[in-house]
């Protein structure tokens, strides 16, 4: 009982440590685990073959015994066997349940590795001795489960999917495995893998651009006036992107050299990714070709937006001010004490900054949940109920929404009033 839980609750990466490291134990254990179908017959068969060895020898000793006990305190004789057998019987059981099985589970579960290593290599031996009695009973085994339309495995499957990797790593800072800051980062990079390059980006219109004809000293303005240091650099318009400069590049001129330099000189090749691109590749592809900057194109080839190496980092380690901060103008109130937000926050990151949660869609910011739930584009004052809270378009920019007002409202639909102060 001990071994066959032992090779269910070990950890594999643990044992393949030890067998790195040359633990001859280990070897054993993982050559279990990787023919744990055939392992857990033989485990089965030696369980059988105890309890019916108990049966047959242990409880008739037993309550011979107790019944010629009985006989030298004069129990009477129609009734010492009925209650020798009864005895015996409740013995051997208890021994069998609690010490055979019980016991070395638990300590098997508790300390998996230390019981595998301990164990692997009699129950291997075992396994070994009785080999093609258990292989005969495996292959009966797997031919009636193939009956019911499911295919048996021999290695217990290991592998998890970053939903149940964020299952473990909550489970181990409940347990006190993970610090909280460990837990919130490892659940962030976990998070990352659901989310690509269109759910990251700055949206083209907020894009900070310069054509390839501006001057030293336009970029200079450009750079002061933004706070930008990066600029991507286009000739007719954002879809002819010539590459993206570095304000720094300026500083290294001549005083000789910034009449005849233009943005178009300074430009550097452009790292292009699809919106659907998953953030972790798009981060992955900007450390291979040493970029901070990283322009979004839709399925027409037409530039959407763009990504920043910030942008990145912020999904992994929370928001913090930087200079093309996608989502991080602070939340404000208006007159009345309602909540004022950003349009451009993903559903995630609304419920993370408000506790609004937004329902499943194919939008991927608030303001795409107002167009998606009015069907048209919106006007200032357009509003929309999700819940108890009224969503209010407060600014546009042309065709783009920009601040969404929430307000909360009462079950019949008319307006909370503000709250006092």
């Amino acid at each position: 009982m001990a071994a066959e839980f032992a090779l269910l609750a070990s950890r594999r990466s643990r044992l393949e440590a030890l067998a790195a490291a040359g633990d001859r134990r280990a070897d054993s254990a993982l050559a279990g685990i990787r023919e744990l179908s055939l392992m857990l017959a033989g485990a089965q068969l030696g369980i059988t073959m105890a309890s019916l060895g108990l049966g047959a020898v242990a409880e008739p000793a037993l309550a011979a015994g107790l019944e010629q006990l009985f006989g030298l305190v004069g129990v009477p004789a129609g009734l010492r066997h009925a209650i020798a057998f009864t005895i015996a019987l409740s013995i051997v059981v208890f021994l069998h349940m609690v010490v055979g099985e019980m016991a070395p589970k638990s300590w098997a579960i508790t300390h998996p590795e230390d019981s595998a290593l301990l164990l692997a290599r009699p129950f291997r031996a075992f396994a070994l001795v009785v080999r093609p009695f258990i292989r005969l009973l495996n292959m009966m085994a797997n031919a009636l489960v193939r009956l019911c339309g499911v295919e048996p495995q021999a290695e217990l499957a290991q592998v998890h999917s970053p939903a149940d990797l964020v299952m473990l790593v909550e489970e181990s800072a409940e347990h006190g495995a993970i610090a909280a800051d460990q837990r919130l980062l490892f659940a962030r990079a976990l998070d990352l893998s659901g989310l690509d390059a269109e759910s990251a980006m700055i949206p083209r219109a907020d894009v900070v651009a310069v054509q390839g004809a501006a001057t030293v000293d336009e970029l200079e303005r450009v750079a002061s006036s933004t706070g930008r240091s990066r600029l991507p650099v286009y000739t007719v318009d954002l879809d002819h992107v010539l590459g993206v400069l570095h304000v720094k590049d300026l500083l290294t001129l001549r005083q000789d050299e910034r009449s005849a330099t233009t943005a178009a000189t300074l430009a550097r090749p452009a790292l292009v990714v699809p919106e659907s691109k998953p953030l972790e590749d798009v981060m992955l592809a900007m450390r291979q070709q040493r970029q901070h900057v990283a322009l979004v194109v839709d399925e027409y080839g037409s530039v959407s937006g763009l990504v920043t190496l910030e942008d990145v980092l912020e999904e992994l380690i929370g928001e913090f001010e930087d200079e093309s901060d996608r989502a991080g103008r602070p939340l404000r109130r208006s007159p009345g004490g309602q909540m004022v937000v950003p349009a451009t926050l993903r559903p995630d990151e609304l419920e993370a900054r408000t506790g609004l949660r937004l329902p499943e869609g194919g939008y991927e910011t608030l303001a795409g949940y107002v167009i998606e739930v009015l069907g048209r584009l919106p006007d200032v004052g357009d509003s929309v109920v999700h819940g108890r809270t009224r969503l209010s378009v407060v600014k546009m920019d042309g065709h783009r929404v920009v601040d969404v007002l929430l307000q909360a409202v009462r079950p019949d639909g008319a307006d909370e009033p503000p709250a006092p102060g």
